[in-house]
């Protein structure tokens, strides 16, 4: 196994590169996540990352990763620090590639997730940590989220993202999509007078949860859609969106589970 003690390494370079961007290709660390990306259908795992500590206490892991044929790269201590987000590093690391690029990629869906301009890499990392939870088969990302493969949303996730597609898209993508499928639009709003309670989540459906602070868009409310509401009896205004969106997507598993034989 190759082993790298400098961090001006081109290899540590380039993960350097791939963490400013984050976009289809990731970096990220920690052994759940490493462990999780392995047995996804979404991901592919180019490398992995050790440190010669990590190997020690981990020799099992190892062993897996090279039944599965993944190149291990070992790493000196001063490495894992410098391309670290953590102040511990657990010294394992890894690059994968997502095999789903876009909106065609997907077909006949029955129950998507839609962000719009999620600001908060915790909120859109939980959205997507539920929504797979709950059996959403995809979670659509319009323009003004942050990005849901930052190393916090990816956290957020608990790894749910190497498990569902998230895709970025459109408005007009969004459109197209649903009035392909026959999805039935809900967008979540504060201001619905029908609450989750009372819709039928088990017909093909496509779910909007909005912006922390202002909501669903306006674009996406120019589409046909229904609007529905959470009912609570707290005296705060409103709950969290990830919250809510945790909330509603258990409602859409439980009328689905009801339904189903």
């Amino acid at each position: 196994m190759k082993l790298i003690q400098s961090p001006e390494n081109p290899l540590i370079k380039e993960i350097k590169k791939i963490k400013e961007t984050q976009r289809r290709k990731i970096f990220f660390e920690g052994v759940h996540l490493v462990e999780t990306s392995l047995v996804s259908d979404y991901v592919f795992t180019e490398k992995v990352f050790v440190t010669e500590k990590f190997i020690e206490k981990q020799k099992n892991f190892l062993e897996i990763l090279q039944e599965k044929k993944i190149p291990v790269i070992i790493i000196s201590e001063k490495v894992a620090k410098t391309i670290s987000d953590t102040v511990t590093p657990q010294g394992v690391f890894a690059i994968a590639d997502f095999k789903i690029k876009n909106i065609n990629d997907l077909s006949n869906p029955t129950f998507i997730v839609i962000a719009d301009r999620i600001q908060d890499p915790g909120n859109i990392g939980t959205i997507i940590r539920a929504a797979e939870a709950f059996g959403a088969e995809a979670v659509l990302v319009t323009h003004g989220t942050c990005n849901p493969f930052s190393n916090k949303a990816l956290r957020a996730s608990a790894g749910s993202i190497f498990f569902l597609p998230v895709i970025k898209v459109t408005v007009k993508e969004i459109e197209e999509f649903v009035s392909k499928y026959g999805l039935n639009l809900v967008i979540t709003d504060l201001k619905a007078t029908i609450s989750s309670f009372n819709m039928d989540f088990t017909k093909p459906l496509a779910i909007v949860f909005g912006n922390e602070s202002k909501g669903v868009s306006q674009d996406l409310r120019a589409i046909k859609h229904t609007s529905c509401k959470i009912p609570h009896k707290g005296k705060a205004e409103s709950l969290n969106v990830a919250m809510a969106a945790t909330a509603i997507l258990y409602e859409i598993l439980r009328q689905r589970f009801l339904k189903s034989p």
